[in-house]
């Protein structure tokens, strides 16, 4: 592999992680947001986004993850 596909393809995993932090970041935001406190755990995360709660507190922020929406990816 050349050293420029090496480097896009870190630049490109490097993005990857970041948008997972980012992704990260906004659901424990909405969570501190509707429960006044950040979650103790990502279990407690994950159940709380599973509740009607988590689901109405989170059903447009996919659109924000993305700029291409799901239409983008290939």
């Amino acid at each position: 592999m050349s050293e420029k596909k090496k480097t896009e393809k870190k630049k490109t995993m490097s993005e990857e992680k970041k948008t997972e932090r980012t992704e990260a970041q906004i659901l424990s935001d909405a969570f501190e947001g509707m429960k006044g406190r950040q979650p103790k755990s990502d279990q407690e995360l994950n159940e709380w986004l599973a509740t009607d709660e988590g689901k109405q507190a989170t059903m447009f922020e996919p659109t924000l993850m993305s700029r291409w929406g799901e239409i983008g990816h290939s």
